[in-house]
């Protein structure tokens, strides 16, 4: 019988090791360590480029198909839409489910940008409110929080240009 060797990046074994059955559990837990697959997301996303780790994105594409007064403003969103796959552990939610809550974080502005914060999170079911769609929303309250306050400068640019 002929032996071949697999290798497996972390992003991918985090994924495989959610849906495998507990004798690969084992085997990923032996190659990475099971408190590999313990650690938190907020723990492991600390700054953007954690979250194109986690999310297994690209650096942020330069949108030159996009006219040019627009491209910093679709280079901003797509900054917040991987913060978001990443922290949400590439769960999608489903768009139509309206038993669905999604948790947004909800800023201020006192109209400076030192004045910019998170206000609060909010939660909303699947209905189509502006902020209230499925790409930019989280999990729970914590991660919408957290989002908030590790990444201010991320949303404030989205929201800004």
């Amino acid at each position: 019988m002929k032996k071949r060797t697999i290798q497996i990046d972390e992003q991918n074994a985090r994924k495989i090791y959610r849906i495998a059955s507990p004798e690969f559990k084992q085997m990923l837990e032996d190659t990475f360590g099971k408190s590999f697959f313990e650690t938190d997301v907020l723990e492991r996303v600390n700054d953007f480029a954690d979250a194109l780790t986690e999310s297994g994105r690209p650096e942020v594409p330069e949108f030159n198909e996009v006219p040019e007064d627009l491209r910093e403003f679709f280079k901003a969103q797509y900054r917040c839409i991987v913060i978001a796959e990443a922290l949400n552990e590439g769960k999608r939610f489903d768009l139509f489910d309206e038993k669905v809550k999604r948790h947004y974080p909800y800023f201020t502005n006192n109209g400076s940008p030192a004045g910019f914060r998170l206000g609060d999170t909010c939660c909303d079911c699947a209905c189509s409110y502006a902020g209230s769609g499925s790409r930019l929303c989280f999990l729970d309250e914590k991660r919408a929080r957290f989002a908030a306050e590790k990444f201010p400068n991320e949303f404030s640019d989205m929201l800004a240009k």
